[in-house]
């Protein structure tokens, strides 16, 4: 049985801007100001459906501008420094892996539950760094919600949020560990229910994996190397259908709103 690791990157850019930008960065070694502006008035004003920075005598210019429904930045001071995301899928049994890998779990049995266990079955590693004020997103999202045969689509070993025991059949992913570059801004922190008791050895709570799209890792803010492992664990049971075919295709997907 094998899984396929893909890599999607998506940006969430919402901004409008005019004018011309005539503000410099300034630094010493002890500070630096990306951004200053000369302006006589302006305030920011806000309710429970928006939030809006206005300026008197000045380019249009606003941050954090968000609600339930949008984000946005407004004005020349958006574009001091230039966005940036870093995304990378690769998968091994050790990070950093390597990229365009195919993830084996070999031979299943009733006796067990298969799972990444650095050794003979690889992990799945994902590294992210993003300079969005408002936050990224991993997701993910797989072809059928199952383990399938190749050779017969119909014999599959299903995908559900559960606890995997042996000689009970199952499929799913969860995440063992994340962490993030001490000069990172924000956390890079696991979403339900890839959270839960999670390992390579007894811990095989999973979260499913289905064709809808599913948050797994989030940061409120920029991320700087945000790295998380991710195991795939499967069981069977003693009527699931009999094949070396089995195989299934992730796709992790980075957004990010600046």
């Amino acid at each position: 049985m094998r899984i396929v690791p893909a890599l999607v990157m998506a940006l969430g850019i919402l901004v409008s801007a005019s004018g011309v930008t005539l503000a410099q960065v300034m630094s010493s070694t002890n500070y630096r100001i990306p951004a200053d502006t000369v302006s006589v008035g302006g305030n920011r004003s806000t309710s429970g459906g928006y939030i809006a920075d206005d300026t008197i005598g000045d380019w249009a210019t606003g941050e954090d501008l968000s609600s339930l429904n949008y984000a946005a930045c407004s004005g020349y001071q958006c574009f001091q420094g230039t966005p940036y995301v870093s995304f990378s899928v690769t998968s091994g049994t050790a990070y950093p892996g390597l990229a365009g890998q195919t993830a084996a779990l070999g031979l299943l049995s009733t006796g067990a539950v298969k799972t990444s266990d650095s050794a003979s079955v690889d992990s799945i590693f994902i590294t992210l760094t993003s300079s969005a004020e408002g936050g990224s997103i991993v997701s993910v999202r797989d072809v059928a919600g199952a383990l399938a045969r190749v050779s017969s689509p119909t014999s599959r070993i299903d995908s559900a949020t559960a606890t995997l025991a042996p000689s009970s059949a199952g499929y799913g992913i969860c995440i063992e560990s994340v962490t993030q570059d001490v000069s990172s801004p924000t956390s890079f922190s696991k979403t339900s229910p890839y959270d839960g008791a999670c390992n390579k050895t007894m811990g095989h709570a999973v979260g499913a994996v289905s064709a809808a799209p599913a948050s797994i890792l989030q940061s409120s803010g920029a991320l700087v190397s945000g790295q998380a492992e991710i195991l795939i664990k499967a069981s069977i049971s003693a009527t699931s259908p009999a094949g070396n075919d089995y195989s299934d295709t992730l796709t992790f997907v980075a957004s990010s709103t600046f």
